[in-house]
């Protein structure tokens, strides 16, 4: 029985891979830090102990109760480090013929995206903010079906897809969301592209593997969660920038976390998803109020945000009765920040959504809004928690990647960055410390969040510059190179 359930660096680096050990060549950033891969003496335990479905909520909502080995009885995954991810990575795009066909299924819809390795090595050693040579660029695909027909709908709309699983050559990366067990590609829960994400329970059946739901290749897909995807791809670097934490802003609010050594921290594994945690549940579904009541309360355009507060998001039918990150921080609070201030959304050539907006002027309210409220939640809530005290996985460093934030990009760089690249935010007046007081509501702990973190908030956070367009297709491709090195197990914390 299928059961819905609520929906819930910048340093550059590069290395050179010899048989038995990796040398990192450590460039300084524009910022002054350093990025490096270290080689670690000692593996402690297998990542074959890594688990997933572990009860907790998506979004703020019904947690996912599936939990299942990491791999088939029998098999063995082998204990490998972030060293041998990078060295099967470089071999891998020394291969001139290989070429790398991507997915990134996300709340509206799957994108996919073709390249080379060769462009990838040339992004990869680049230096600057530089984007990616594509084959075919970021391209959206529609919306998928679910689990049911997923293989038949994506052959309809990719004809040559086919002949891309016929050619030995093409790897597969897959970014998507949901309870994925990293070891072996197997899934939980479904999100199905824009439709309701779902559960396989009480019918016998075992929970698929995604390249199985996609029609792919098995032995040549690599699918890695959405969040690492795009920390993976932030930062335009092999590994991501030690203790660095990526914020993917789209229909929702993705995240992803490396630790000290640069390694992607698991979000569904059992120890890796509470250093996903903010006010104890995962970070894209926390309780969040934020400033958009402000907004609401000012507006003389009542009507256009009453129509937004009424959409149906993730499942609920009054989702703004319940605020949380994603809904507050994600394109639909992008989109109640427009209807208040009486500004269209963002108007883009046709470049397939890379180029600069062309409406900024006209936006300006409603993105410098929109930037205040990221401020907002950077300041009370997410630097006190993630960037202070004794957290295992402290984050140092910040990135942004996704439409959203691509979109509002420059009104956020004003809001809360500083010119040496680091977190800023204005001082607090008086009044504004009484505003809040007076919003407190006995009720609700969330609404007391705002103000108690205010003053813990710590300084010399480093702001990486916008992810390149396209950062969970490239993360997901930098995933698949590894995986066809027999080592994409690596890339995980342990």
């Amino acid at each position: 029985m299928l059961r819905g359930f609520g929906f819930v660096q910048y340093s550059r680096c590069s290395f050179l891979a010899t048989n038995q050990l990796l040398e990192p060549r450590v460039h300084r950033s524009l910022y002054g830090s350093r990025c490096a891969v270290r080689c670690r003496s000692h593996l402690g335990g297998s990542l074959a102990a890594f688990l997933c479905g572990a009860l907790r909520p998506r979004m703020g909502k019904k947690a996912s109760k599936g939990v299942a080995p990491m791999a088939p009885r029998g098999e063995k995954v082998p204990c490998q480090s972030l060293q041998d991810f990078a060295s099967a990575l470089a071999k891998q795009l020394a291969t001139k013929n290989r070429l790398i066909r991507t997915f990134d299924v996300g709340g509206t819809g799957v994108k996919t995206a073709l390249f080379s390795a060769p462009s990838l090595q040339s992004f990869l050693e680049a230096e600057g903010e530089r984007e990616l040579d594509w084959i075919e660029a970021p391209t959206s695909l529609g919306q998928a079906p679910g689990e049911e027909g997923f293989d038949a709908w994506l052959a309809s709309v990719l004809p040559k897809l086919q002949n891309e699983k016929a050619n030995g050559h093409v790897a597969f990366g897959v970014s998507t969301a949901g309870d994925l067990e990293h070891a072996t590609g197997i899934l939980h829960d479904w999100w199905s592209a824009g439709g309701h994400p779902r559960q396989w329970e009480g019918d016998g059946r075992a929970d698929p593997h995604v390249a199985e739901l996609m029609g792919l290749p098995r032995d040549r897909t690599f699918i890695l969660h959405d969040g690492a995807a795009h920390l993976l791809g932030c930062s335009r670097c092999m590994v991501p920038p030690p203790r660095l934490a990526c914020f993917s802003v789209g229909t929702g609010v993705g995240f992803g976390i490396s630790d000290e050594e640069g390694a992607v921290v698991d979000p569904s594994s059992t120890t890796g998803a509470r250093s996903h945690f903010l006010n104890g549940v995962p970070l894209s579904g926390a309780s969040y109020r934020g400033l958009w009541r402000d907004w609401v309360a000012r507006t003389e355009h009542v009507d256009d945000v009453e129509q937004v507060m009424r959409k149906e998001f993730a499942n609920m039918g009054r989702p703004w009765s319940f605020p949380w990150v994603s809904l507050v921080l994600g394109r639909r609070g992008m989109e109640l920040a427009e209807a208040a201030f009486g500004c269209p959304p963002p108007e883009r050539g046709d470049d397939g959504g890379a180029g600069p907006v062309l409406n900024t002027e006209v936006r300006k309210a409603s993105s410098e809004a929109y930037a205040q409220q990221w401020a907002h939640f950077l300041q009370t809530q997410f630097t006190p928690q993630f960037c202070t005290g004794s957290r295992r996985h402290q984050v140092d460093r910040i990135c942004f990647a996704g439409m959203v934030a691509e979109s509002n990009w420059s009104s956020m760089q004003q809001a809360f960055v500083s010119e040496s690249s680091e977190l800023s935010f204005p001082d607090t007046g008086p009044q504004e410390e009484e505003t809040s007081k007076k919003r407190r509501s006995k009720k609700t702990q969330a609404a007391k969040t705002d103000t108690v973190h205010r003053a813990a908030a710590p300084s010399a956070i480093q702001v990486l510059p916008l992810a390149p367009h396209g950062s969970a297709l490239i993360g997901a491709g930098i995933y698949a190179l590894a995986g066809c090195g027999g080592a994409a197990m690596g890339l995980w914390a342990k």
